[in-house]
């Protein structure tokens, strides 16, 4: 259960960070008269890779089995972990781009479920 959550949760986070890369940048200052439009393709990717360190050291440590031998302290990293991407989405996040606002609220998102909604799928 909590594998397809986790799973659910990362794919449609990065399908809104795909999807928001489509949408033009609104300050003004960015568009010139000549100004055309191209897909962000590096600054797209390199958010999903921003997002997806969270699941990846989830997965890491679920295969290694550190849930079992120190559950308290896995939930601190993992905290640890979402609370630094959350710093680091709101440092960057003036006169970002659309999927830079994407991952800042997958980020929130993010956290809320770590810290309410995953303690009650492992109890």
């Amino acid at each position: 259960m909590l594998i397809r959550f986790l799973a659910a949760l990362w794919l449609f986070g990065c399908l809104h960070i795909i999807y928001q890369g489509q949408q033009e940048n609104p300050y003004p200052f960015i568009r010139t008269a000549e100004y055309v439009f191209e897909y962000p393709v590096k600054g797209v990717v390199l958010t999903c890779i921003l997002f997806s360190i969270y699941f990846m050291v989830r997965g890491l440590a679920i295969q290694l089995g550190a849930e079992q031998t120190s559950p308290i302290l896995a939930y601190t990293v993992y905290s640890l972990i979402v609370l630094g991407q959350l710093l680091i989405a709101l440092f960057g996040s003036m006169h970002a781009p659309p999927y830079w606002a994407a991952y800042l609220i997958n980020t929130v998102i993010l956290l809320l479920c770590q810290l309410f909604i995953i303690p009650a799928l492992l109890h």
